[in-house]
């Protein structure tokens, strides 16, 4: 049982290789461009670029590990997938911080040289606590109805 455990959640080597790789060469990036690039833009538009490169990050190492994860899901979590409104949360809970990383790399290319350091750290803050407090609304009602013993409560849900 417990080698069969290990087998299943066990990467593949090729993708922690690969995911390895691809973070070396984008500190290799982010050092090429601070050494390189930076002195031409602003210190917004520099911290734009780089949120840039972490976006791409992100999509090209979540989609990697999306796939793995979704190969090698559990008999638990696919119960649990098939509970009401679990998997409109997850795809939201994807989405939401992707558009808060876009709209953060358009202010601070596009708006931010127009206000001081102190605005845009508001503008930061408010942001990323306006997409928390979205997830957390959005959350707290699944939580409350599901969390206490949440495999039973699947179970009885998908009987009826």
């Amino acid at each position: 049982m417990e080698n069969e455990l290990d087998e299943i959640t066990k990467p593949s080597g090729w993708r922690v290789s690969l995911t390895i790789a691809i973070a070396v060469v984008w500190l290799i990036f982010v050092i090429v461009w601070l050494a390189f690039f930076a002195i031409d833009y602003s210190l917004n538009r520099n911290f734009a670029v780089i949120l840039i490169s972490v976006f791409a990050l992100i999509i090209v190492l979540g989609g990697l590990w999306l796939l793995w994860g979704l190969k090698h899901i559990p008999k638990e979590g696919k119960e649990m997938m098939e509970t009401k409104g679990f998997k409109s949360r997850i795809v939201i809970s994807i989405i939401l911080p992707l558009v808060l990383i876009l709209f953060l790399i358009f202010w601070f290319f596009f708006y931010a040289d127009n206000f001081n350091i102190y605005q845009n750290i508001a503008i930061f803050l408010v942001s990323v606590i306006a997409i928390g407090g979205i997830m957390g609304a959005m959350w707290a009602p699944w939580g409350m109805k599901y969390g206490k013993k949440p495999e039973d409560t699947w179970k009885e849900e998908k009987k009826g």
